[in-house]
């Protein structure tokens, strides 16, 4: 059961549409349309809509809760969005999922800042089927007309969008080895001795085993991992957040490593849960990349255990490929001394 929180603009169909769409997936509790209560041209047309959409929206004797917002005034989005949020999710204990459709950048910030401030929030938008319906076909005089007068507009003072201090924990060398595993095998494993096998660790060993269930379970409660019903084994899969995170970091791992003559013995100890610790740095901090040297792949490779048996070569060139990427990603994250 979920609650929506739609902001209400000149869009009127693609929020019926998003109602729709969430209809068919799990019942609604309450629907919240936040309006544009300004007396210009957008209020006109958000009253407008929030008249209609409360018709469309009444059914059961149950009516749409309407709230009044200046959309363009950050402070005041947030705490008319707050204390509707604490009264449902803290209060109700429901799930929420705010509507960003049809509202502007500074209502958008502030959903996406004071979401983040509780549990079982989610944010979505509505995509138009066809994007850019309103812009002149470009070579036409219609069209350098209009992008004359778009381009030109003035701005105002600039709008900070506020953010809490705490941010979002980034995870440590040993989950993101997890991550990237994962994202390398379709983002899912059928057990956590898949993860420890790929991660070319020993999976018979207890002590891998209670470790990876450690790291596992911190990326389940950081929302990076999902685990799923099954009777005998620990299935897990990539959340949505998950999965784009991990494309990230194998993006990273990826990039295109400029040559370097010479290269130095890398010191660092991969698997060590302290090593993000003090991380302060954010992914692309770094303004130039170095090459993997053929120490830093061996000191990867003999810091992974060792897998028992005879490796085929597809799993051998599989081996080296995965130790590559993460003794890539270790050097972007500055996890080697040079």
């Amino acid at each position: 059961m979920v609650v929506l929180m739609c902001f209400v603009g000149h869009d009127y169909q693609r929020i019926i549409d998003g109602i729709n769409y969430w209809r068919m997936r799990e019942p609604i509790e309450a629907i919240y349309l936040f309006y544009d209560k300004k007396r210009d041209p957008y209020g006109y047309a958000s009253r407008r809509n929030t008249k209609d959409l409360e018709k469309a929206l009444t059914f059961a004797g149950s009516k749409p809760k309407i709230i009044g917002i200046n959309p363009q005034d950050y402070e005041e989005v947030f705490t008319s969005l707050y204390k509707s949020l604490k009264s449902e999710v803290i209060d109700n204990g429901r799930k929420v999922l705010i509507d960003a459709t049809s509202t502007t950048k500074e209502a958008y910030g502030a959903a996406v800042t004071v979401s983040l401030m509780f549990p079982k929030v989610g944010i979505y938008i509505v995509p138009p089927a066809e994007r850019g319906w309103y812009i002149p076909e470009p070579g036409t005089p219609e069209y350098e007309n209009w992008f004359s007068r778009v381009r030109m507009r003035r701005g105002t003072q600039p709008q900070e969008i506020y953010l809490p201090g705490n941010r979002l924990e980034h995870p440590s060398f040993d989950e993101m080895k997890i991550l990237l595993a994962l994202i390398e095998h379709g983002g899912k494993a059928n057990s956590i001795k898949s993860i420890i096998k790929w991660c070319k660790e020993d999976p018979t060993n207890p002590a891998v085993k209670n470790r990876y269930s450690r790291l596992i379970a911190k990326l389940v409660s950081k929302g990076l991992l999902i685990e799923e019903p099954s009777t005998r084994t620990k299935r897990v899969r990539l959340t949505e957040f998950g999965r784009v995170f991990a494309k990230a970091l194998r993006l990273i791992a990826l990039k295109q490593q400029p040559k370097k003559e010479h290269s130095v013995p890398a010191q660092v100890d991969l698997r060590s849960e302290e090593t993000f610790q003090n991380f302060q740095e954010p992914i692309t901090s770094r303004s130039e990349l170095e090459i993997t040297s053929t120490s830093d792949l061996g000191l990867i490779g003999g810091m992974l255990s060792p897998i028992r048996g005879n490796l085929s070569n597809h799993e051998q060139a599989s081996r080296t490929e995965f130790a590559t990427l993460l003794a890539r990603l270790a050097r972007e994250f500055k996890l080697v001394d040079k």
